[in-house]
């Protein structure tokens, strides 16, 4: 998609056309009186994960058109260890030794997805993917919050509403047009893009709802299995043996993760 119109013009209407997805549960909430909102602290903290997750789009869609995904993605995917890190050293969470081991686990397993030639993570998009994981990193730890002063959905809208203006603010900044897709099949991947990506911010800010970040993050982190499968059966990426070996180490360590928060 990023090569079709540009990747700030994919950052932002990602975003924008995401918002279809939580909108109608917000609504009949709103509706129901079934939330309670403090909109104070829902500004503070909706507006901080806004600033950070703005950020990680512009970066992740940057480095998607500049070099392979299996890096860029698995790079971003990183985001784990900076989530957990402000969820424990700002909020106060506990992490076990266990579940700190199969933290690290679950990130070996990330690097290894991200190895390429002669060992070493080469491309140009992978400084663009640890930036990204900044970004994510910091928006999502900062979810937690915005979760707490109102409810899953309404998190989700309000976050990824305002991430908007620094997206579109940025574009305006660098003069490049906003760029819709002009065929059937560019519009079918930017809203399918658009509804899975709000998809999985729906399903990660529910997960926070019955779990604490530390066990939550770890186990969405493992997505870059997903994109790599979609890279090697669309974009034909061959990832070498120790890609392959690497998700294996996740998913492992993701089932591992569970069961011992579940235990």
């Amino acid at each position: 998609m990023s090569g079709r119109i540009g990747s700030l013009s994919t950052a932002f209407f990602v975003q924008l056309f995401g918002l279809a997805l939580p909108l109608p549960f917000v609504a009949l909430e709103l509706a129901a009186g079934s939330v309670t909102i403090d909109w104070g602290s829902l500004a503070v903290w909706a507006t901080l994960s806004a600033s950070f997750l703005g950020l990680a789009y512009l970066a992740y869609y940057t480095g998607l058109q500049r070099g392979p995904v299996s890096v860029v993605t698995t790079a971003a995917s990183a985001w784990l260890a900076v989530t957990v890190i402000v969820a424990v050293v700002l909020f106060g969470e506990r992490v076990t030794a266990g579940q700190a081991a199969l933290m690290a686990v679950i990130l070996a397993g990330i690097v290894m997805l991200s190895l390429r030639r002669n060992n070493a993570a080469v491309g140009g998009g992978l400084w663009w993917g640890l930036l990204a994981m900044l970004g994510l990193g910091v928006a999502l730890a900062l979810f937690d919050r915005a979760t707490a002063a109102s409810s899953a959905m309404t998190a989700v809208f309000v976050v990824r509403l305002l991430s908007l203006a620094p997206t579109y603010l940025f574009i305006r900044s660098r003069g490049e047009p906003l760029r819709l897709p002009w065929n059937r099949a560019g519009w079918s991947l930017l809203l399918g893009a658009s509804v899975l990506d709000a998809g999985g911010y729906v399903g990660y800010n529910l997960g926070l709802e019955v779990a604490p970040v530390a066990i939550v993050a770890p186990i969405v982190a493992a997505h870059p299995l997903a994109t790599v499968a979609l890279a090697v059966v669309l974009l034909r990426e061959r990832p070498r043996a120790l890609q392959w070996a690497g998700g294996a180490v996740i998913v492992s360590a993701v089932v591992a993760l569970s069961a011992l928060w579940s235990g």
